[in-house]
């Protein structure tokens, strides 16, 4: 018994080292990332009015086999009907994202566990080749054969799935003569928890935007109920409603 609690000191030593969970550093097969996933961001942004401010931003990700291939599915407008702590209004911006580590209520969590509501404007497909031993990628092909047309192009990537999972995104701007790397996401996986149901790491946008994400298993990602209204919408709608209660200033 004392020699397997001197080895198991001497693997928590060294997963700190590495700054990986001992729970992290164990690797039963690799990670099923099929599904649903609630993504939520926490960063900071050097170059804003409030450099210091913890910022988020959330998104669903839905990964979905079809045939050989594997489909990676963003969507980065997740709505909830309890807005709680999510947004404030500020002088011209009735829906302004709060500067702090928001999290999800208890109330929140059950909605994500139902399923979580996003809207489709915005979302993004992309189609991946490889296999969960070898990591997927996304086509690499040029962005434009033409010197005299612009192209745009993103590659996506994902590796490590037999341990610490890696997703990356890289956006490609060129023609035939020339080529600029445009955003580079990088979202490293450091700790897996609830038996692969969580996975926490740390982000990183361009070099400048740094933090840390989650992103959280849930249940099948849902669209707008029919009569709800985006919240740019309902923003809207609260503001009028706002504007119409004032007193009148030239009365």
């Amino acid at each position: 018994m004392k020699k397997l609690r001197q080895i198991w000191l001497i693997v928590v030593l060294m997963a700190s080292a590495m700054g990986v969970s001992p729970a992290a550093s164990r690797s039963e097969g690799s990670i099923d990332i099929l599904g649903t996933w609630f993504v939520l961001i926490h960063y900071t942004d050097p170059d804003s009015a409030h450099p210091k401010a913890t910022r988020w931003k959330d998104l669903v990700w839905v990964f979905a086999e079809k045939g050989s291939r594997l489909e990676w599915t963003e969507y980065p407008l997740v709505i909830f009907e309890d807005q709680t702590g999510r947004f404030e209004a500020i002088a011209g911006n009735p829906r302004s994202r709060v500067l702090q580590a928001w999290k999800p209520t208890p109330e929140q969590q059950q909605t994500l566990q139902k399923g979580p509501r996003v809207n489709e404007r915005g979302a993004r497909r992309k189609t991946l080749r490889g296999s969960k031993d070898g990591g997927w990628q996304s086509s690499r092909r040029r962005v434009q054969t033409s010197a005299s047309v612009m192209g745009y192009h993103e590659t996506l990537t994902i590796e490590g799935l037999q341990g610490l999972p890696l997703f990356q995104r890289q956006d490609v701007v060129g023609n035939a003569a020339t080529r600029t790397e445009g955003e580079f996401t990088r979202y490293q996986v450091t700790q897996i928890l609830g038996d692969g149901r969580r996975m926490q790491g740390r982000y990183e946008k361009d070099g400048r935007l740094t933090g840390t994400f989650e992103m959280r298993r849930t249940g099948a990602a849902r669209g707008l109920k029919k009569q709800d209204k985006t919240p740019n919408e309902r923003a809207a709608e609260a503001l009028q409603r706002s504007l119409e209660a004032s007193p009148d200033p030239s009365s």
